[in-house]
């Protein structure tokens, strides 16, 4: 019988799924631009036109095309802040139907009107190519018109853009000093980046106690990212004493949140007894909403915790389910594993002919294990 590579098992305080997290490369989200609009918590200075206070009014009632009718007016008669609130309406389709390129319109008229929440808006929506072609080096321009008049949300997002040298020449100092800007008046994902810049040592000397502090405010706000790497540092000793149940809790804060890296290791947790009790059920559960996103990790350590059938009954037709799904991304090992289910047999059904695919596919990438067995199948007359 040939035996499954055992992948799942992993000491997670050591090499494993938190490895890379400390590292930049390992948060893609961070040069991404997210709309972060809750239209109900809208603020803006005091605006002596009554009309304004009606749109307030109506948008809290949600009455969109109210208040959609009353910044429009305000918004004409060349208001800057109606202007911005107009182009959120746009922009999400409330009170009208839904028209970014409209909203990029009066996004533009706010800016000349020197309100910076729009230079923000509207430089990043020609990052992301929304209502508008998308130009980056247009995009950096309009956002660091924002950052440099002290808009929050714009310093993080020039931070990010130096980082990834979007628009910008690449620069790891200038991206920490905007994402410290941003970082200082509460921005979490920019208290992230900080902390992160801190732990890698990239543009600012490397420090963990101060990589810790910056994490730590950010995982307080709920930042999931921050949270998960908070635990990771706790599991590893990094800046602090090991605590595996200090780490587990605020993995699951992450996990609570649906941050599938923190759900994948909180299975493993459970698998190992890490942290936690040990309790397969439970390693299958965080598994499953991990996987379900996509996760490589923990729908190898879902596969193989069901072909093996010890800590949670055996199902072989399950774990090829999720073997495949990492094998077509492109998991090797995955391939491998799989292969041996279907050489060894799902439910007691071989099926030579995709062992043969699988072993193929894996071997073609190097896994030498997988060459081995299509050597073997050759001596056998199986293939």
């Amino acid at each position: 019988m040939i035996a499954y590579r055992k992948l799942w098992c992993y000491n997670v305080s050591c090499k494993g799924l938190q490895d890379d997290i400390i590292n930049e490369k390992n948060f893609v989200a961070k040069f991404f631009f997210v709309f972060l609009v809750v239209l109900t918590q809208i603020s803006s200075p005091t605006i002596v036109f009554a009309g304004a206070r009606e749109a307030k009014s109506a948008l809290v009632a949600r009455n969109y095309v109210e208040a959609f009718n009353q910044w429009k007016s305000l918004a004409e008669a060349g208001d800057p802040v109606a202007q911005f609130n107009l182009g959120l309406l746009y922009a999400h389709g409330q009170g009208v139907p839904q028209d970014k390129a409209r909203a990029v319109f009066w996004w533009r008229n706010a800016t000349e009107g020197g309100n910076l929440d729009a230079a923000y808006y509207l430089g990043s929506c020609y990052l992301i190519g929304e209502g508008v072609e998308k130009d980056v080096s247009t995009a950096a321009r309009w956002i660091r018109r924002a950052a440099e008049g002290g808009q929050a949300q714009a310093q993080s997002q020039l931070g990010n853009l130096y980082w990834k040298g979007e628009g910008v020449a690449p620069d790891n100092q200038s991206a920490f000093n905007w994402w410290l800007k941003a970082a200082a008046v509460g921005v979490a994902d920019a208290q992230y980046n900080v902390g992160d810049s801190y732990a890698a040592g990239r543009g600012v000397t490397k420090d963990d106690v101060q990589a810790l502090i910056w994490f730590r405010k950010a995982a307080d706000q709920g930042y999931a990212p921050a949270q998960y790497t908070l635990g990771v540092m706790y599991s590893k000793g990094i800046a602090v004493a090991v605590d595996e149940v200090e780490a587990t809790a605020w993995q699951r804060k992450a996990a609570d949140q649906g941050y599938a890296v923190a759900q994948a290791v909180l299975g493993f947790r459970y698998a190992q007894g890490v942290g936690v009790d040990q309790n397969g059920s439970d390693a299958v559960v965080w598994w499953l909403k991990a996987a379900n996103q996509g996760n490589i990790d923990a729908q190898m350590g879902l596969a193989f915790a069901l072909a093996a059938g010890k800590i949670v009954p055996k199902d072989e037709e399950s774990a090829a389910h999720w073997w495949r799904a990492a094998a077509e991304r492109g998991n090797i090992d995955a391939q491998f594993n799989l292969g041996v289910l279907y050489y060894n047999g799902i439910n007691g059904n071989v099926d030579y002919k995709a062992a043969a695919f699988c072993f193929k596919s894996a071997s073609e990438k190097g896994h030498v294990n997988a060459k081995k067995y299509i050597d073997i199948m050759r001596e056998k007359g199986l293939l």
